[in-house]
C-alpha cells in the first residue's frame, strides 16, 4: 500500500475514476433488508439509477433485494472495479484479503471500531492495513460514509440523506471531500436540496490508506471538476496536501476548504473523533493563501463558494453593478461590496442616461441601480435594465437583488436566464423571501442564486480573488508565533544568528562583539554614532525585557557607561555568559518581523509581520511554507492588515518592496536549507532604513540540541 505522502498523481486519477465511475460494484455482506445500513447501498444504487453490474455477496442468501447473491467473492462472474464492505470491524481484514485474492483494486470500508476508538481499535486497523498492503488493495476508510458519483449513479454509501425517491442527484462539477461522515452527509443533503449540484462526494474516515489530500489531487486533474470543496478536521498527509494544492493551482481548479479545530477544545475534539492532529490554524491559513486555495468559515460559506465557483462565467475584475427594487437593499449591498474589497462599477453620465431612458423617471440610475417597486407590476423593467448593464464596459459582475414577488418568480427567472445567455459576465441573483423556489430553479439553469445579500458578496469576493489575483482584497492576519527555547533546544547568540543570515543573503547591521566597556567604546568609534549596546549571551532570549539594551548613545563616553551598566545588570541576573555587541543605530520609522517557526504538522514555516508598537496592539502577520518565490513574498506583504504602512504614509520612508521581497526569499532559502535543526529563527526588528531597504538588527535563533552538537557550535 502506498504511504499517505507518496508522490503518485497517476494513481490518484485512477483512484478517482474507480470511486466515482465504477461500472461494477460488489457489496460484501449485503443485507436483504434495504432499511438496514448493510442493505442501503444496494437499494440506493437501484434507486438512483446505477447502470453497471451489482454483485451482492452473502453466504447465507441466494438473492438480496431481488438481485442474485453470491456466497463468496471468488464466485463472481467478473472482477468488480469497486467493493463495498458492509461487515463489522472484526470481519474486515478477511474480506479485504478475499478482495485482494480476486484482484479488486479499491475497497470501501464503512465499519467503525478502529483507530478512532483507542489502542485496541488502532491495532485492528494496523492489521487491516497490513492485509491491504500485502495485496496492493486501496482502501477508503474505515469509519467512513463511502462515495457518491451522481453522474454515473454510483451511490456506494449508507447515508440516509439520499433516502428519498424524489431526490434527483445533480452533478454541476462540484466535488466534496470530507473527513467527517456525519457532517459530510448533512452538507451533501443541504447542497442538493438548495440546488447546489454537489455531485461527487467522498468521506475519507480514518484515512488508513486513501487520504483527503490524495482524493483532492485526483479530482483537480479531472476535466469535469469545476471546484473541490472540503471539510477538514486534521491533515494526516501534509506534504501530499501541498502536492494536491499545487496540482489544483496548475490545473486552474479552485479548492475551498472548511477546517475545524481552530480552538484548543476544537482541536482536541477533532483528534478524538478521527485520530487526526489539527495543526496550527495560522499555518493552515498561510498554506491556503500560498497556493491560491480558499478558506470557508462555516457551512453556508462552503456551499456558497461551491455555488459561485460552479459558474461557467468568470469575472475579469471586481467591479459590480447592482440592480435592485429596494434602495435600502442597494445600500446594504454597497456596504458589503466595500467590506469585502470589491467595488461598485462606475457609471458615468452617458451610461446613467442610457439606463434612465429605459426606467421610470423616479428610478435611481446611479450604481446601485434602484428600479424601485415598479418592478413588481412591470417585471420587464428588469429585462431592460439588464440589457443596458450587459453592455456597460466597466461592469465585471452583475447582481440582481429582488424580494418576495411570489407571482412573478417564473417570469423574473426567465428574464435573468435570458440575460445570462447573452453575456460572458457572471450574473448573480439575490432573492430574499418569496416561495424559495427561485434559487433552485436558477441553479438548474447553471445560474447562482442567494437568499441573503451579504453572503452573496462574501462568496463573490473569493471568486474574484481566485480568478483575478491582482484585484485588491481585504487583508488577513494571524497571531504572532513567538518561540521560546525548551528542553532539547539551544538559544544561539544574535551575532552567530546574524552571521548565518548574512551568509544566506539577508542584509544585517554591521556590528562588533566585545567583552569589556572599553572595547565597546572602541567598536562604537569605529562603527559610528549614535550607537547601540546590547548584552550578548546564550542565557537570555529577550534582552530588552531585562534592561540589557541601550540605544541612541552619542559618543564613546556614553557607550562606555552604558556597557558598564549592562554588564553589571547581567551579573545581577546571575548570567555567566556576559559579552557585548555594539552596532551603529539605524534610523527607521518602520519595523517588521521576519521569522520561522516549526509547525508540528507542516514543519518549518516563514512568518512576515508588522513589528514595533503595532505588534502589541494587533498581531499582523502572514505565514507561508518554504520554499518561497518572489510572488509569494509580495503576496505576504500585500495581505498584511496594515500593508499601507509599507507605502510610506504621511511622509514616512516607503519600503523598497523589491529589496524586502528578496530578503524574504533569501530567508526562506535559509530555512529550507537549514530547517532540519532549526526550531525557530526570528529577526525582530527587521528595520527599514532611510533608503527604504530592510536591515536585520537583532535575531533570535533556537536550534535543536542534536543539531547544535552535530555542528560543533555549542559554546
Amino acid at each position: 500500500m502506498r504511504s499517505a505522502d507518496s508522490d503518485d498523481s497517476a494513481s490518484s486519477v485512477d483512484l478517482v475514476r474507480h470511486l466515482f465511475a465504477a461500472r461494477s460494484i460488489a457489496i460484501v455482506g449485503a443485507s436483504s433488508n434495504g432499511l438496514k445500513a448493510a442493505g442501503r447501498t444496494l437499494r440506493y444504487l437501484e434507486m438512483h439509477g446505477f447502470q453497471g453490474e451489482i454483485y451482492p455477496v452473502n453466504p447465507s442468501r441466494d438473492e438480496v433485494q431481488g438481485v442474485r447473491c453470491y456466497a463468496a467473492l471468488s464466485e463472481l462472474p467478473a472482477v468488480p472495479e469497486l467493493a463495498v464492505v458492509v461487515l463489522q470491524a472484526s470481519e474486515v481484514a478477511a474480506a479485504i484479503a478475499e478482495c485482494g485474492e480476486l484482484g479488486v483494486p479499491v475497497v470501501i470500508v464503512f465499519a467503525s471500531g478502529f483507530a478512532e476508538t483507542g489502542p485496541e481499535g488502532a491495532a485492528l486497523q494496523d492489521e487491516v492495513a497490513a492485509v491491504a498492503r500485502r495485496y496492493g488493495v486501496r482502501v477508503l476508510g474505515p469509519n467512513c460514509n463511502g462515495v457518491i458519483g451522481a453522474a454515473d449513479g454510483v451511490t456506494a454509501t449508507f447515508m440516509t440523506g439520499i433516502d428519498d425517491e424524489s431526490l434527483v442527484l445533480r452533478d454541476d462539477g462540484i466535488a466534496f471531500v470530507t473527513q467527517s461522515g456525519a457532517m459530510g452527509a448533512f452538507i451533501l443533503t443541504e447542497a442538493q436540496l438548495s440546488g447546489v449540484g454537489l455531485g461527487r462526494f467522498v468521506s475519507t474516515g480514518n484515512e488508513m490508506d486513501i487520504s483527503l489530500s490524495e482524493v483532492i489531487e485526483g479530482l483537480v486533474q479531472d476535466d469535469t471538476t469545476k471546484v473541490v470543496l472540503g471539510y477538514v478536521e486534521g491533515v494526516r498527509a501534509p506534504q501530499r496536501l501541498r502536492q494536491a494544492l499545487a496540482a489544483a493551482r496548475a490545473n486552474g481548479v479552485p479548492v475551498c476548504l472548511m477546517k475545524v479545530g481552530r480552538s484548543q477544545a476544537g482541536a482536541a475534539a477533532a483528534a478524538s473523533h478521527t485520530g487526526a492532529l489539527a495543526g496550527a490554524d495560522v499555518v493552515f491559513d498561510g498554506l491556503l493563501a500560498q497556493y491560491g486555495a480558499v478558506r470557508a468559515h462555516d457551512v453556508d460559506h462552503l456551499l456558497d463558494l461551491g455555488r459561485v465557483f460552479g459558474l461557467s462565467a468568470r469575472p475579469k475584475g471586481g467591479r459590480l453593478t447592482v440592480i435592485t427594487l429596494s434602495g435600502g437593499a442597494g445600500v446594504l449591498m454597497a456596504d458589503a461590496i466595500e467590506d469585502y474589497g470589491l467595488s461598485l462599477a462606475p457609471w458615468d453620465q452617458d451610461w446613467s442616461e442610457r439606463m434612465g431612458a429605459v426606467l421610470p423617471a423616479f428610478a435611481s440610475v446611479g450604481n446601485p441601480i434602484d428600479v424601485t417597486g415598479a418592478l413588481v407590476t412591470d417585471p420587464d423593467l428588469l429585462r431592460k435594465a439588464l440589457d443596458v448593464a450587459i453592455e456597460h464596459p466597466d461592469t465585471d459582475i452583475i447582481t440582481v437583488l429582488v424580494g418576495n414577488m411570489q407571482r412573478q418568480e417564473d417570469l423574473v427567472c426567465e428574464i435573468v436566464e435570458s440575460a445570462a445567455a447573452r453575456t460572458d459576465r457572471p450574473i448573480v441573483t439575490v432573492w430574499v423571501g418569496g416561495t424559495g423556489r427561485a434559487v433552485p430553479r436558477l441553479a438548474r439553469c447553471g445560474l447562482v442564486g442567494f437568499t441573503e445579500p451579504v453572503r452573496a458578496i462574501r462568496a463573490l469576493s473569493a471568486l474574484v480573488r481566485f480568478w483575478v489575483p491582482d484585484e485588491p482584497t481585504p487583508a488577513t492576519s494571524a497571531a504572532d508565533p513567538q518561540a521560546e527555547a525548551v528542553a532539547g533546544q539551544v538559544v544561539v547568540d544574535e551575532v552567530e544568528a546574524k552571521r548565518l543570515l548574512a551568509a544566506h543573503g539577508v542584509p544585517v547591521v554591521p556590528e562588533g562583539e566585545v567583552m569589556t566597556a572599553d572595547e565597546a567604546a572602541e567598536a562604537a568609534t569605529r562603527l559610528g554614532f549614535p550607537a547601540v549596546v546590547k548584552i550578548l549571551s546564550t542565557e537570555v532570549a529577550h534582552k530588552s525585557d531585562l534592561g540589557l539594551v541601550q540605544v541612541g548613545l552619542a559618543d564613546a563616553g556614553q557607550v562606555r557607561a552604558a556597557a558598564e551598566q549592562i554588564l553589571a545588570a547581567a551579573e545581577e541576573h546571575g548570567m555567566t555568559d556576559r559579552r557585548l555587541v555594539v552596532q551603529p543605530m539605524i534610523s527607521s520609522e518602520t519595523e517588521l518581523i521576519l521569522g520561522m517557526r516549526r509547525d508540528p504538522m507542516f514543519g518549518p514555516v516563514v512568518v512576515l509581520g508588522i513589528g514595533g508598537v503595532l505588534t502589541e496592539i494587533a498581531a499582523d502577520v502572514q505565514v507561508r511554507l518554504p520554499p518561497l518565490t518572489t510572488d509569494d513574498a509580495r503576496a505576504m506583504m500585500n495581505r498584511l492588515r496594515y500593508a499601507e504602512l509599507l507605502d510610506g504614509p504621511r511622509g514616512r520612508v516607503a519600503v523598497d518592496r523589491d529589496a524586502l521581497a528578496a530578503t524574504v526569499v533569501s530567508f526562506a532559502d535559509l530555512v529550507e536549507r537549514e530547517g532540519s535543526d532549526l526550531e525557530s529563527l526570528e529577526i525582530n526588528p527587521l528595520l527599514i532604513d532611510e533608503s527604504g531597504r530592510p536591515v536585520a538588527v537583532d535575531a533570535l535563533l533556537v536550534r535543536s540540541l542534536s543539531g547544535v552538537l552535530g555542528r560543533g557550535t555549542l559554546r
